[in-house]
């Protein structure tokens, strides 16, 4: 199952600037015996981190938006990626190029 995680907050100037609603985005991965959030740090650095079912109540309570995705999850095959929304289209096999923030992301996923 795949969740993607949408944050109204982010450390990064440039999402502070350019991104309206949503700052951040991350696929949540739900497998039967564990979560594994794919945290995009900067470029060519994400990193996998493992948590419990517990810890996805705790980051809805701190703002986090999770919406649940009826997507296949793709193993991306390049490693380099300037954001975080391309990391994460990268995941779900979005293609769309008018896609650039995490908000218009949201909005294709409660579209589809």
């Amino acid at each position: 199952m795949l969740y993607i995680g949408f944050s109204d907050y982010s450390h990064k100037i440039l999402a502070k600037v350019f991104c309206n609603k949503y700052k951040h985005c991350a696929p949540i991965i739900v497998n039967k015996d564990s979560i594994e959030i794919y945290q995009f740090v900067h470029i060519n650095k994400m990193v996998k981190i493992d948590i419990r079912k517990k810890d996805l109540q705790t980051l809805e309570k701190h703002g986090w938006k999770l919406v649940k995705v009826a997507i296949d999850i793709k193993q991306t095959q390049r490693k380099h990626y300037l954001t975080c929304v391309q990391f994460t289209k990268a995941v779900c096999g979005i293609k769309n190029i008018r896609i650039q923030t995490p908000l218009a992301l949201f909005r294709y996923l409660m579209t589809k």
